[in-house]
């Protein structure tokens, strides 16, 4: 009956011993293979990034391009370097807005461009003239191309020039909104420019 007791324990202690090991050895191996993500650093950086955003039957509505971007996977924001966001919907103008730097939130439901931002827009089929916006921030929502600024913006629109704090402008009805202190100049041959305080 000793014998039989002696052999039990042993063989408890050794599998007890094979299951500690076990675990061990597939906890270091886990630690190994999943490194955390660094919450102040971003968890990856490219260069010379090109993105383009498609709509449901496949057309390209929206292309972002970035002389750098870094992703920060902590909240799903990316900052980028020299961006170009352009609106590619068909039957509108082509739209190209650039500036210094940008963030993207939301998974490029918001972007906040940052930095001598100037959006231009290319002459209209029905003959309207190019127009040109420079402002030090701007908000931009590509999925309904519309671009928001609470800070000071100057408007060119052919020979017209508009100044104002504040604007709201929409590509798809191709309507400004400026918001306060508009000053400007409005030249004759122009198609007018919606202004409201």
């Amino acid at each position: 009956m000793k014998d039989r007791i002696t052999a039990f324990v042993a063989i408890l202690l050794l599998a007890s011993l094979a299951g500690v090991s076990y675990w061990y050895s597939q906890s270091a191996r886990l630690k190994k293979i999943s490194s955390p993500v660094s919450r102040e650093g971003p968890d990856f950086v490219a260069k010379g990034v090109t993105l383009t955003q498609f709509d449901d039957t496949g057309r390209a509505t929206n292309r972002l391009h970035a002389g750098e971007l870094a992703h920060f996977a902590a909240d799903d924001r990316s900052e980028l370097v020299q961006p170009r966001l352009i609106s590619l919907r068909p039957g509108q103008p082509l739209l190209e807005a650039r500036s210094k730097s940008a963030l993207v939130e939301g998974g490029g439901e918001r972007v906040l461009l940052s930095g001598d931002v100037v959006i231009t827009r290319a002459p209209g089929k029905d003959g309207a003239p190019p127009m040109r916006l420079r402002t030090q921030r701007l908000i931009a929502v590509p999925d309904l191309d519309q671009y928001s600024t609470d800070a000071a913006v100057e408007v060119e629109r052919g020979d017209s020039v508009v100044r104002s704090i504040g604007m709201d402008y929409d590509n798809v009805e191709r309507t400004v909104k400026f918001r306060s202190k508009v000053r400007g100049t409005i030249a004759a041959t122009a198609p007018p420019i919606e202004a409201a305080q």
